[in-house]
C-alpha cells in the first residue's frame, strides 16, 4: 500500500445527470480554435445582419476562444512573420467596430482576420467553405 495517492479526474455532472464527463480537457491546437471562432463570427453576421446581432457574436467569439487564449500568446511569440499579431489587430478592430454598432465594418475586419489566419497554415479547410463577400 502506497502513502502517495495519485490524482484522479473528478467527474462533472452533465445536463442529463450523468457523471461521466471529466473536468480535464484534451489539448487543443489554438489556431484552428481561433480560425473556427472567426468563421462562426462571420457566419453570425450575414450581409443582412443588424446591430443587435453584434453582442451575441462577441459573446460567442469570446467564449469560443477563452480556452486557448494563453496558448495564442505563445503562438504569437513564436510567429516570426507576425501574421497572428496582424490577425489579432484585425480582431481588435472588429471588436471596436462591433461596440460602435457598425456591422459592415465589423464583418470586413473579421474577413481580414480570417485571410491573415489562413497564412498561418491549417486554414485550407476553413477557406474552402468560406464566404469571402462583404
Amino acid at each position: 500500500m502506497s502513502l502517495h495517492q495519485q490524482s484522479v479526474p473528478v467527474p462533472e455532472q452533465t445536463r442529463a445527470g450523468s457523471a461521466t464527463v471529466s473536468r480535464r480537457h484534451p489539448e487543443r491546437d489554438p489556431l484552428p480554435v481561433l480560425a473556427a471562432a472567426v468563421e462562426a463570427a462571420i457566419a453570425a453576421l450575414p450581409p443582412t445582419a443588424r446591430a443587435d446581432a453584434l453582442e451575441l457574436m462577441l459573446t460567442d467569439f469570446t467564449l469560443a476562444v477563452a480556452p486557448v487564449q494563453g496558448d495564442l500568446a505563445g503562438v504569437a511569440a513564436r510567429d516570426r512573420r507576425g501574421a497572428l499579431k496582424i490577425a489579432q489587430g484585425y480582431l481588435g478592430n472588429a471588436f471596436t467596430h462591433a461596440v460602435t454598432g457598425d456591422v459592415d465594418a465589423t464583418r470586413a475586419a473579421l474577413i481580414a482576420a480570417r485571410a491573415t489566419l489562413f497564412h498561418l497554415g491549417g486554414g485550407e479547410e476553413i477557406a474552402s467553405g468560406a464566404d469571402w463577400r462583404l
